[in-house]
């Protein structure tokens, strides 16, 4: 199952290639990833798209808010949104 995931992290260089590592160090498939700057300068949204059952969705989640620069990970996959490509 496609799982959304989407996170506020501080805008500093390198959190996209670190949350991109850690998806591939551990084997996990980025389907889709989307980055772009809020209103305030100093955070980042990044929306990212996963394929995986809840055991992996949960995991995932777990690292990432592990990682220094992640301020909040939210998972959007049960909330009603439009997906546009």
């Amino acid at each position: 199952m496609t799982h959304v995931l989407s996170m506020l992290v501080e805008n500093h260089q390198g959190v996209l290639s670190r949350i991109a590592g850690l998806f591939s160090g551990r084997g996990y498939n980025l389907e889709s990833i989307t980055a772009g700057i809020t209103t305030d300068p100093q955070i980042t949204r990044i929306t990212l798209v996963c394929s995986g059952d809840d055991n992996v969705i949960s995991q995932i989640k777990k690292q990432l808010n592990k990682l220094v620069d992640i301020i909040k990970v939210t998972d959007l996959t049960q909330v009603p949104s439009l997906h546009r490509e």
